[in-house]
């Protein structure tokens, strides 16, 4: 297994949501900002979020799609999964999933490398958790809907 076939299998297995036939994401929860990246670090771009159809509330489906490590910088508002050290931003007018890739500072800090113990220490030293404004409800939905 070579090439663009093993680039799917090795996603297939660190983004088992990322199935051939597409999950889909209800539009108003594709870029859900739930906190903010506390410094910058380094991450591999896994794939994109592509709409369903020509309308802004049309579901969306996740692209798997390897567009190699980027820089991401401090005070970022992102999406965190529910699992791993991934999570959901804005680039280039597309909502992409980054994965965080970590120094060999960040390495030596683990004390089992593991999805769990990876999780932990890229929310403890990367990521701060932010609140919606209080008060502005109707703004943020209309932002959101917007979007």
């Amino acid at each position: 297994m070579y090439g663009a076939d093993r680039l799917r299998w090795v996603f297939q297995i660190r983004f088992p949501e990322a199935n051939p036939l597409g999950n889909r994401v209800d539009a108003r929860d594709v870029l859900d900002p739930d906190a903010k990246t506390a410094r910058g670090f380094r991450g591999r771009v896994a794939g994109h979020y592509r709409p369903c159809g020509p309308n802004p509330w049309d579901d969306y489906t996740f692209v798997v799609e390897d567009q190699g490590i980027i820089d991401v910088l401090p005070g970022l508002k992102i999406q965190l999964e529910q699992r791993g050290a991934r999570f959901r931003m804005r680039r280039q007018g597309k909502v992409v999933r980054v994965e965080w890739e970590p120094s060999d500072r960040d390495l030596e800090k683990l004390s089992v490398d593991d999805i769990r113990e990876r999780r932990r220490l890229f929310l403890a030293e990367y990521v701060e958790s932010f609140d919606e404004a209080q008060g502005q409800a109707a703004a943020v939905i209309a932002r959101k809907l917007d979007s």
